[in-house]
């Protein structure tokens, strides 16, 4: 089986959870929302990796800071080509690992680390119906319910 194979039903799962990714709770009626008080508006995120997606990886090190070595046993899950190279960031105790093509250094997707969506998306300034970029969850190669992340593509 060839290695692009191996990875289809990920890349299919990843797809039928960005379908149910949980955003029933923005499509809220209307009529139905409660006025939310100054005190209560969302905070500013505490790194914003939007201002990342379609950079190079010498904007994204500005950006996120100075780059960390991989984890130990890393494997990311969808890395596509030979040319492929991959750097970890972690501003502010979020875990980035940002995959870019080392002959034209641009960044070709951001995989933010963590089990919880929401929080992944408030604390990285991520919005799900962007223009700019898809979201993707990832999930775990031998858990298929188990949440590691999500993946920023850029659109186009």
């Amino acid at each position: 089986m060839s290695r692009s194979a191996k990875f289809l039903p990920l890349l299919l799962l990843a797809a039928a959870g960005q379908l149910a990714c949980s955003r029933a709770h923005e499509r809220e009626d209307t009529a139905a929302r409660v006025p939310v008080s100054p005190a209560r508006t969302a905070a500013a995120p505490a790194v914003n990796v939007a201002a990342a997606v379609g950079r190079t990886i010498d904007e994204v090190r500005q950006l996120l800071g100075p780059a960390r070595a991989l984890p130990a046993g890393f494997q990311d899950p969808v890395k596509r080509s030979g040319t492929d190279s991959t750097l970890v960031f972690q501003p502010r105790g979020l875990t980035v690992v940002a995959s870019y093509d080392a002959r034209t250094r641009h960044v070709l997707d951001l995989l933010v680390l963590g089990n919880d969506e929401d929080a992944l998306m408030r604390r990285a300034g991520l919005q799900a119906e962007s223009p700019a970029y898809l979201l993707l969850p990832v999930f775990a190669l031998n858990r298929s319910t188990r949440l590691v992340g999500l993946r920023i593509v850029p659109r186009g």
